[in-house]
């Protein structure tokens, strides 16, 4: 069967009888031209790329389990099913065919093309993937949440750089763990069409931060003030965004002067980073990370540049900054500064 529209993607696996024995995977499609569009071009294969799912509902699974994801090495259509459907929807990939049943374009069973492979355990099918262990990545959970975090990079930079043809990512547990006679569950996940903030994606990490700024760094021996001061409302879904940071001390020391203390340009330190919230329920977006998040600085003060193309629309989003003047300190400045990004 096919389910491409369901709101829940499953890796499961269900033994009724020592013969009768269930396994699903879940295919992944992400397109190569998006990352071409947010990335500048020296940061394409700089970058770091993360496969994020997040667990809608794990069942009765081992405390102890892997998941694997693989380059999928064929074409194949999505489908419209749902888990419900009645009767089972058979117009798009399922475990045998790669775009339904009345096309006659099954998986390779054999034979199979340069470089990729498949297995089963009991019904022949469930998609190809490339071999090559270095587009290989593993999850290994042990006593932790069902969240998915893979390190795909490898398999990223290869569809970039064009080593391979991006078919998507195939999610699955090891061959011996579905032909084992040992239960492992279900592991739910929200898909595309859940219509939550918890959608797949790949979490682009790249370092752009630089600090030309001779402005003086502030002190954080008294109070200070802080402002986003050109942050707007709301901004476009496909926009790129730079926030210019401003503080200040909250009670200058008095001296005499032709212009006001409040002019005076300071920047953060150099070890400040940006972290993006969920406005409405504070769920992490982008966290604070003191290589990927890291704070710039220029002749007007301290900024960083935001590409709101990875943000779901529609949403409202809280920034945090963070900055460490010293090993013993840490400030967090979370003063509601709010924007809501827009289709």
């Amino acid at each position: 069967m096919n389910t491409g529209l369901d709101a829940i993607l499953e890796v499961s696996k269900y033994i009724e009888t020592s013969t009768d024995i269930y396994n699903s995977r879940i295919l992944l499609d992400f397109s190569t031209s998006d990352f071409v569009a947010m990335l500048p071009t020296q940061s394409l294969l700089s970058a770091s790329y993360q496969l994020k799912l997040t667990a809608t509902e794990a069942s009765e699974i081992p405390l102890e389990y892997d998941i694997y994801a693989l380059p999928i090495s064929g074409a194949w259509g999505m489908g419209t099913g749902r888990l419900g459907s009645n009767p089972s929807a058979s117009n798009g990939v399922s475990w045998i065919d790669r775009y339904g049943t009345s096309t006659g374009t099954s998986w390779l069973t054999a034979s199979f093309n340069g470089g990729s492979g498949g297995d089963w355990a009991y019904i022949n099918g469930g998609g190809n993937w490339y071999t090559n262990v270095a587009y290989t990545t593993t999850q290994s959970f042990d006593y932790e949440t069902a969240d998915l975090s893979i390190d795909v990079t490898n398999v990223i930079k290869a569809w970039i750089s064009g080593t391979l043809v991006n078919h998507g990512i195939i999610l699955k547990r090891a061959q011996t763990a579905e032909s084992s006679s040992l239960e492992y569950g279900s592991l739910k996940f929200f898909s595309k069409d859940s219509h939550t903030i918890y959608q797949p994606r790949i979490e682009v990490r790249f370092a752009d931060a630089v600090n030309t700024g001779t402005n003086p760094t502030a002190s954080f021996t008294n109070e200070v003030v802080m402002n986003i001061t050109n942050l707007q409302p709301q901004y476009k879904q496909d926009s790129k965004v730079r926030f210019n940071v401003s503080l200040r001390p909250k009670y200058p020391t008095i001296t005499f002067a032709t212009s006001s203390n409040y002019l005076d340009a300071y920047q953060l330190p150099v070890t400040s980073s940006y972290s993006i919230l969920d406005a409405k329920t504070d769920d992490v977006i982008i966290p604070f990370d003191s290589t990927y998040t890291k704070i710039s600085s220029d002749s007007n003060g301290s900024y960083f540049k935001l590409y709101l193309n990875g943000l779901q629309p529609e949403r409202y989003y809280r920034i945090a900054i963070k900055t460490q003047p010293s090993t013993s300190e840490e400030y967090i400045f979370d003063k509601n500064f709010i924007f809501k990004v827009t289709r």
